[in-house]
């Protein structure tokens, strides 16, 4: 997931990678980030420093307290990059649509199987990243014409996961 976000009127993009890799502007940083309690107050251990930081959600940003300082912190959310269905293929002759997986992480349901007839925005698969599971969904109604992966298998970014055949 990338993020643009303006910390003290600095603009930065995130990116995260993986729970503990987190690239700044490119820069790749290790972390570790843990949640004190049921409040919104976290440890964050940074290469070899320890900070504890204060999140406050406010209306259209948030305020973060690091060592005293606050900070506050516009986020705007860029949603993963969807891989683009791939129209036009042919598998057994008809037009297809291939769904891939948006993020590398862990293929945790496959809800179709090769033969069934799928309708626009159903669910197809379910992949896990960073501990949170998207649902993958069908652009288009069809026929479902291969399964690529079995669910537990780890899945790369853009990765195929379900051709659909276009009716």
């Amino acid at each position: 997931m990338k993020y643009d976000v303006t910390v003290n009127g600095c603009p930065f993009e995130i990116e995260i990678e993986h729970e503990r890799l987190v690239r700044v502007n490119g820069r790749p940083l290790y972390i570790e980030l843990e949640k004190l309690g049921g409040v919104p107050v976290y440890f964050l251990a940074l290469e070899d420093t320890g900070y504890v930081v204060f999140v406050e959600e406010q209306q259209d940003e948030y305020r973060v307290e690091v060592q005293g300082r606050v900070y506050p912190v516009q986020v705007q959310n860029q949603r993963p990059r969807l891989s683009p269905p791939k129209i036009g293929c042919t598998d057994e002759g008809a037009d297809c649509t291939v769904i891939s997986t948006p993020l590398a992480g862990h293929l945790v349901a496959a809800r179709v199987a090769a033969g069934d007839r799928v309708e626009v925005g159903q669910v197809v698969a379910v992949v896990e990243s960073m501990k949170m599971q998207m649902e993958l969904r069908s652009a288009t109604a069809g026929t479902v014409l291969t399964v690529h992966r079995l669910p537990g298998q780890d899945v790369g970014q853009g990765e195929e996961l379900v051709t659909i055949g276009i009716m």
